[in-house]
């Protein structure tokens, strides 16, 4: 009688830790999911910020700023000197 009880209260007890870990397991891989969708979230901002920036610095861009708002425009053939 005292067997089955010690070995009915092991069952309980081992049950219980292996529904905890279970849960431990479900709650870490819901939180590695999250942090997937996080990260998957930064590479498409990154991507996006590295688009903008490359056509922010194009040449045309770049020239297209000088004329309009710094009112520069390309020196003329007189203008230019051979520095030797």
């Amino acid at each position: 009688m005292k067997l089955n009880l010690i070995l009915f209260s092991l069952l309980i007890i081992f049950a219980l830790v292996k529904i905890n870990a279970h849960h431990l397991y479900r709650v870490n891989h819901h939180s590695l999911e999250i942090e997937k969708r996080k990260t998957i979230e930064l590479k498409d901002e990154q991507n996006q910020l590295l688009i903008q920036e490359s056509s922010k610095s194009g040449n045309g861009r770049i020239s297209e700023y000088a004329k309009s708002k710094l009112k520069m425009n390309p020196p003329e053939k007189k203008q230019k000197r051979m520095v030797k």
